[in-house]
C-alpha cells in the first residue's frame, strides 16, 4: 500500500504542474474564476457518476463536518482565489517561486497539528528538491521580481496562498483515516463552492461568446477531469498511508512537470538548468522516500 501511496503522490503532483498549462489554455476565452468553479464542478459530476449519489456519504460526525468545512474554505477555496488575486496583482514568475513556500508550511502544520516527526533525511530532502525547484523556476524570473514595490501588495498575498495550501494535507488526513477518500474530496469541493460561486457569479460582466470560448471549454473539461478529479483524488487517497509531512517534497515536482508541459506542448526546449533543476528535486524525493524504504523490514 505504501508503495501504491507514494506512486499517486507522484503521479498527483505531475499532474499538479500540468494544470498551469491547461489553466492558461483555459484563460483565453474564459476568466479565471469562473474557470475555478468550472473545474470543481466537472470534478463533482465525475465523481457523482463514478460513485452514483446514492454510494456517497453525505453525513459527518460534528467534528468531522467542521473540519471538512474549515478546509474546503480556507485551505481550498480560499489559497485559489487569493492566489488569483496575488498573480495579478504581482507576475506568475513571482507566484511560481513563493508557492514554493507550501512544502515547508506542510511540514510545520504536520508538526502542530498532527505532531508529526520530520526525519533529518526529511529535511535533507526538502532542502534539495528547493534547490532544484529555484533552479527551475528562476530561470525566467528577474532577479529583483519579489523586491519590485508595486508587485509587494501580490507578493503578500502569493505567500499567504503557499502557506493556506500547506494546510490542505495536514487536515485532510485524520478525515481520510476515518472515511473513504473519494467521499471526502467530493464534500471539500461541495462546501468550497460557499467561496467559489460568489466569485464567479462577480466575473459575469466579463463573459463573452467568442472564437475562444469553445477551445476553452474543452481545456476546462481537461482541467476538471485530470486536475481537479484525477490529480486531487490522487493526492487525498495517498493521504491514507503516508503521513501529512511526507508528502511535501513530492510539490517540488510540479515545476518539472510544467516545464515537460511546455516541451510537449508549445515545443518550449528544455534548458540545462531544467535538466539540473530535475536531477536535484529527483535526489530530494529520493531522499525523502529512503527512511520509508529502510524501515519496512523492521516493521
Amino acid at each position: 500500500m505504501r508503495s501504491l501511496a507514494l506512486a499517486a503522490i507522484i503521479a498527483a503532483n505531475l499532474i499538479g504542474g500540468l494544470t498551469y498549462l491547461l489553466q492558461d489554455l483555459a484563460l483565453d476565452g474564459l476568466p479565471f474564476g469562473t474557470i475555478t468553479l468550472g473545474r470543481n464542478l466537472i470534478a463533482m459530476a465525475a465523481m457523482l457518476v463514478w460513485l452514483g449519489p446514492r454510494n456517497i456519504t453525505w453525513r459527518y460526525p460534528r467534528a468531522d463536518l467542521l473540519r471538512l468545512l474549515l478546509l474546503a474554505v480556507v485551505a481550498y477555496a480560499l489559497p485559489l482565489l487569493l492566489g488569483t488575486v496575488g498573480t495579478q496583482l504581482s507576475t506568475a514568475a513571482n507566484g511560481s517561486i513563493l508557492i514554493l513556500v507550501e512544502p515547508c508550511a506542510i511540514l510545520l502544520f504536520a508538526r502542530l497539528l498532527l505532531g508529526e516527526a520530520v526525519r533529518p533525511l526529511q529535511f535533507a530532502g526538502i532542502g534539495v528538491g528547493l534547490l532544484g525547484a529555484l533552479v527551475i523556476v528562476l530561470r525566467d524570473a528577474p532577479p529583483d521580481g519579489l523586491l519590485v514595490e508595486e508587485h509587494l501588495r501580490g507578493n503578500l498575498l502569493l505567500a499567504l496562498h503557499a502557506v493556506l495550501w500547506g494546510l490542505y494535507s495536514p487536515l485532510m488526513r485524520p478525515l481520510v483515516q476515518r472515511h473513504r477518500a473519494m467521499d471526502v474530496t467530493f464534500m471539500s469541493m461541495l462546501l468550497a463552492q460557499v467561496l467559489l460561486l460568489p466569485a464567479a457569479l462577480a466575473e459575469v460582466p466579463q463573459w463573452s461568446a467568442g472564437p475562444a470560448l469553445l477551445p476553452a471549454l474543452g481545456w476546462l473539461l481537461v482541467l476538471g477531469l485530470l486536475g481537479s478529479f484525477g490529480g486531487t483524488v490522487l493526492w487525498t487517497w495517498s493521504l491514507r498511508t503516508l503521513p501529512a509531512a511526507a508528502v511535501a517534497p513530492f510539490v517540488f515536482l510540479q515545476p518539472l512537470a510544467g516545464v515537460a508541459g511546455d516541451a510537449l506542448f508549445r515545443g518550449r526546449a528544455v534548458s540545462p538548468q531544467a535538466v539540473l533543476g530535475g536531477l536535484f528535486i529527483a535526489a530530494g524525493v529520493l531522499l525523502v522516500m529512503w527512511p520509508a524504504r529502510r524501515a519496512r523490514p523492521a516493521s
